[in-house]
């Protein structure tokens, strides 16, 4: 992730929609989408957006039914397994 600026709250960051995306296991368009909805707000910058914004955002549509849950999609990979023998 790039900082863009610095000596602020880790949730104040700008991060691009690309990073966005990332983040949140989506595509780009998606980010674009939910942004015009309401659900994430954009910085001040054009085409940039707060972290804790973008957090904050993909909470509320996943809990209003616009986005699944993250363990529901298929795109994004596990972070941790753990394997268990019996």
């Amino acid at each position: 992730m790039t900082i863009y600026k610095r000596a602020r709250a880790l949730r104040d960051y700008l991060i691009s929609v690309d990073e966005a995306a990332r983040l949140l296991h989506i595509t780009e368009n998606r980010v674009r989408t939910l942004s015009r909805e309401g659900y994430i707000k954009p910085g001040k910058r054009k085409g940039f957006y707060r972290l804790g914004d973008v957090v904050d955002g993909h909470a509320e549509a996943v809990r209003m039914g616009a986005l699944t849950r993250p363990m529901e999609r298929g795109n994004g990979p596990t972070t941790f397994s753990c394997r268990i023998d019996v």
